[in-house]
């Protein structure tokens, strides 16, 4: 989705949540067991994501991750046999193998930094697993992971409420859109 003028902030928001799952994801490959699904040959579009929040360990955090990509679209592309191209903010490509597509986290980022009052950064990491049950749509699980780095995560994570490490787990499914 593009939107002309100054941006919203609930369109920053999900413009920096996709930025960082970008920067967090890296490429690898399915489980490799074989089903039914790798005879799908999934198709080139715009994909509307529908997102279900179904673990939340993070407090807060886990709405807003729900909250900013749940009906957002996203253009996927499939440049040869082994590739899913995903059109973020930017590219990232993935491979594919057959209809399943597997995107492990490389590494976290920051999410928020809490300086300069302390050390405390909270880190982000994501993986995504798809499998394309038709060529026109694909289900699968996005995990999100936080982290803390920095001598007063503990402070930080009480004031939060929080504790970290803790994860969030969202299924989405992945429709072409008309």
């Amino acid at each position: 989705m593009v939107s002309l003028g100054s941006p919203t902030q609930e369109e920053n928001m999900r413009n920096l949540l996709f930025s960082l799952a970008l920067a967090a994801v890296g490429c690898g490959t399915g489980n490799g067991e074989d089903t039914q699904a790798d005879s799908v040959v999934p198709l080139e579009g715009m994909y509307t994501i529908s997102s279900v929040l179904t673990d939340n360990a993070c407090g807060d955090w886990g709405p807003t991750f729900q909250d900013s990509f749940d009906g957002f679209s996203v253009q996927v592309g499939f440049p040869d046999e082994e590739t899913a191209r995903f059109y973020w903010v930017s590219e990232q490509d993935c491979l594919r193998d057959g209809a399943q597509v597997a995107c492990p986290a490389e590494e976290p980022v920051v999410l928020d930094d809490y300086a300069p009052d302390n050390d405390a950064r909270i880190m982000y990491e994501s993986s995504a697993d798809f499998v394309w049950s038709s060529p026109s749509e694909a289900s699968g699980q996005w995990t999100v992971r936080l982290s803390c780095a920095g001598e007063q995560c503990e402070l930080v994570a009480g004031i939060n409420g929080d504790s970290y490490p803790c994860d969030i787990l969202l299924d989405w499914t992945l429709g072409l859109a008309d």
